[in-house]
């Protein structure tokens, strides 16, 4: 398998993979798309919710809020949201717990891909207060934990051209790179299995 980069673009990637087949190209999108592990808010514990939108309902629009992952960050990380109306509310307000990567201390601050996504307007009078758990887990089990897109065509040389974009949880040559170690894992316990 050869792997050769045509252009990298911000959060886009496109590149091109020789040597390999139809069904292994597809297995590698469907790994891009639906087994990168990401970040996202799994579990809210409300404790004031006077807003117009129900706890479930918030709780739903939390979980799609990219969340910056690392590719070494942890399983888990505790937020937590305080903001009292009229207002409206933005992702950059998450609120992360001070916590240790492998020995460094994460930021406090922008812990949200992109800061500026609202989530909820609040009125005069209303406010909310509540703390979420973020945990790992993969496309496969819920779309938000997808990290991106992924889509190839077919090149007359039989080569397979690639066209990657990521929602912003990591930069995308981190989630191509997690995409193929996950491929590669997936390849090697198939070959375990077959011996």
């Amino acid at each position: 398998m050869k792997v050769t980069v045509i252009n990298k673009k911000d959060n886009r990637i496109e590149f091109n993979v020789s040597g390999i087949t139809e069904d292994l190209a597809n297995a590698l999108r469907r790994t891009i798309i639906s087994k990168v592990p990401i970040i996202a808010i799994e579990k809210v514990a409300f404790y004031e919710n006077s807003s117009v939108m129900g706890d479930e309902v918030l709780a739903h629009r939390l979980g799609l809020i990219p969340l910056k992952t690392g590719p070494a960050g942890p399983e888990s990380i505790e937020l937590s949201l305080e903001a009292e109306g009229p207002k409206t509310v933005y992702s950059r307000e998450l609120k992360l717990k001070e916590m240790k990567v492998k020995g460094k201390p994460m930021p406090s601050e922008g812990i949200s891909a992109y800061e500026g996504m609202p989530i909820i307007k609040l009125a005069e009078g209303q406010s909310i207060r509540l703390e979420a758990i973020a945990q790992l887990g993969t496309g496969k089990e819920h779309i938000k934990w997808q990290g991106g897109l992924a889509s190839y065509d077919i090149k007359d040389d039989g080569s397979f051209e690639f066209f990657v974009e990521s929602y912003g949880q990591m930069p995308v040559t981190d989630f191509i790179e997690k995409a193929f170690e996950v491929f590669d894992k997936y390849i090697k316990e198939l070959r375990s299995f077959i011996k």
